[in-house]
């Protein structure tokens, strides 16, 4: 026989695959007493507590109580427990299963453990005889700097390969490189581990799905005006500005979700922030080159994604809370600086959604619709905290045969709805510009959340974990 004929000979293999959820997609607890705080198994006690509380009840579950100033040793990843009536259940809370957000993972997690080796053809990869998946599910802080996280990704994929040449010790089974896929915030901690903690050479590949590459634009909206919609972000995080400022602006991790420096929009373009004037003419485009000191480090404009005072309701100290805001924000900078637009695994697969049935924001525009292009000096502002600022002055009326001061409205600019191609949060531009992987539209898409129950999503899945394989033998 000859020496080719050897080498093509069908084999069974198997293969460590790792899993890596988006934004708020793992369980956490506070650290210090081990209670549950944010709760991913569709409970809805949780969520409704959570949706009752105020912008200082949210941020003392989430960032720290008496009005701390955030920590990453406060919350920590919990795996949850297995059900007694069925210990086989134990091997997958060992694998994190059950620390992740069931309602987005479960089914799709159980599909790449059973189904996603089926093929679809008849044919498994050139060269194997049986092909197993070992899946894990890792949860991690996901409010957390994502340079910590993909630290700790490592711990998982080394345990990973461990455990699956463990499992098939002693057998025929021959066990091949890591691989890696993600969602959403869980691209970003992937790509810090094989770039920036040297896990490259670890894993054989990564598959990412709707990843926010730059950044996203609906992470400035939704601080400064909130969460829309009915999901589950909208009760935990906030669903004005003074709830969200207050949790997610303090979480090292969302801030890095932010559009940072090397961001484009659908069309290409930098600037992403937009003010335009009643006839919609161009007020002014931002930013002009850097997002972190034309915007987020802004304590000036009223347009700024900040204002110090909503950062720590509960305290009145707001010079420490900004303090410790923009040194998460400083990190982030560097994290993405770090990064560059193309520092991606060797051997990475991207894929994301590219239609207006899920309208994203690639640009936020602030409209102006009263009066007054330009609010004048001697007016005050206040906003709704949902995307409605407002300019009034205060005027003298005659009120019972005296004079009684009102505000009469000015200028108003409203936040405009999004209106680009994307799955709701990331806009398409994220993968059409992305530097690197190969980058796959989808269309008809899919909402961001549940990204992984595309049927679309799971063929090319599919397909690329077989090139994968293929690839190794």
């Amino acid at each position: 026989m000859s020496h080719s004929s050897v080498q093509y000979c069908p084999k069974s293999f198997a293969v460590p695959i790792i899993f890596v959820p988006g934004l708020m997609g793992s369980r956490l607890r506070i650290k210090q007493d081990k209670r549950i705080v944010w709760e991913p198994l569709d409970n809805i006690g949780n969520a409704i507590r959570l949706a009752r509380s105020n912008a200082v009840e949210k941020r003392a579950e989430l960032i720290g109580l008496d009005a701390a100033p955030y920590s990453p040793d406060y919350l920590e990843v919990d795996l949850g427990e297995s059900n007694p009536q069925h210990p086989f259940l134990q091997e997958r809370i060992d694998r994190g299963w059950g620390g992740v957000l069931q309602g987005s993972y479960s089914g799709f997690l159980a599909w790449l453990q059973v189904s996603a080796t089926l093929p679809e053809n008849g044919l498994l990869p050139r060269g194997c005889s049986a092909l197993h998946y070992e899946v894990w599910a890792p949860p991690y802080n996901w409010t957390d700097d994502n340079l910590n996280s993909g630290r700790d990704l490592g711990d998982t994929v080394r345990k990973a390969l461990e455990g699956t040449a463990k499992k098939y010790q002693g057998t025929d089974v021959q066990v091949l490189k890591p691989i890696i896929i993600t969602h959403s915030m869980g691209g970003l901690v992937s790509r810090a581990y094989t770039q920036l903690h040297g896990g490259a050479e670890e894993v054989h590949g990564v598959i990412h799905g709707a990843l926010p590459c730059e950044g996203a634009p609906a992470a400035y909206k939704r601080i400064l005006a909130g969460f829309e919609g009915a999901g589950i972000e909208r009760h935990v995080l906030g669903a004005n500005q003074q709830e969200v400022t207050a949790t997610a602006a303090n979480m090292p991790g969302v801030l890095q979700l932010l559009p940072n420096q090397w961001h484009k929009t659908v069309n290409g373009a930098k600037a992403w922030l937009h003010c335009t004037g009643k006839d919609g003419s161009k007020l002014w485009s931002k930013p002009a080159a850097n997002p972190y000191s034309e915007i987020y480090s802004n304590q000036s404009d009223w347009w700024r994604l900040v204002y110090k005072e909503h950062l720590n309701p509960g305290s009145d100290n707001e010079s420490e809370a900004y303090i410790s805001y923009v040194k998460a924000l400083k990190n982030a900078e560097s994290f993405h600086a770090q990064l560059g637009p193309s520092a991606f695994h060797p051997n990475p697969r991207m894929f994301y959604s590219d239609d207006t049935e899920h309208s994203s924001w690639d640009s936020v525009e602030w409209k102006q619709t009263e009066t007054e292009d330009i609010p004048p000096d001697d007016t005050f502002q206040d906003t709704n905290g949902r995307g409605i600022f407002t300019w009034s002055r205060m005027v003298l009326v005659v009120d019972f045969g005296g004079f009684e001061p009102v505000p009469r409205l000015i200028t108003h600019y409203e936040l405009q709805p999004a209106n680009a191609p994307g799955d709701g949060t990331v806009h398409s531009g994220s993968g059409l510009h992305v530097s690197g992987p190969m980058s796959l539209p989808i269309n008809p898409g899919f909402e961001h959340q549940p990204a992984f129950d595309s049927k679309e999503a799971r063929r090319l899945t599919k397909e690329w974990l077989f090139e994968m394989v293929e690839e190794q033998l």
